[in-house]
């Protein structure tokens, strides 16, 4: 009797657990990443997600502008410098861990992709192939899915410049 009673007090409670996870652990294209979304700033990102691992700051082959990445086990978050209110440009997973909630993430393959995505376009350009959803229009977010021997190896969203 004692046992039949734990269970139905856990079972709840891992079933909240469980769940709560796997909603965190969500790609959202053109949006999220692990609960990190594009256009937070360092400081919301810092408020969800903790601190970061690792941080790292750097410049763009113009120094026309520098970032800082804050490095978390499952998403790196690209916010631009200075942090006193600057906001998320870029959000990159290899985590096997963040999925859509078409299941599409790290170490899937093209066919699932190609299921999971809907409205994709996929190429192979300057010996890399990728896919993705949105437009490579200044000011736009695009999700890339790049691919490495036929499956998914990174994961990135982030609005386009150039």
């Amino acid at each position: 009797m004692n046992r039949l009673r734990l269970l139905l007090t856990v079972a709840p409670v891992l079933t909240a657990l469980v769940l709560s996870a796997s909603a965190s652990a969500t790609i959202v294209p053109q949006k999220s990443i692990a609960g990190a979304k594009l256009g937070m700033t360092q400081a919301q990102v810092e408020a969800r997600l903790g601190a970061p691992n690792r941080v790292r700051t750097r410049k763009s082959e113009s120094y026309v502008f520098t970032w800082r990445d804050l490095v978390y086990s499952r998403v790196t978050v690209s916010v631009f410098l200075p942090s006193n209110g600057s906001r998320v440009f870029g959000l990159t997973t290899k985590s096997k861990f963040e999925r859509t909630t078409t299941g599409v993430g790290v170490d899937s393959t093209l066919a699932q992709v190609k299921a999971g995505l809907k409205g994709e376009t996929c190429r192979r350009e300057f010996g890399i192939h990728h896919c993705w959803k949105g437009s490579w229009d200044m000011g736009k977010a695009i999700s890339d899915f790049r691919l490495a021997h036929g499956r998914v190896s990174k994961i990135t969203i982030s609005y386009v410049f150039d």
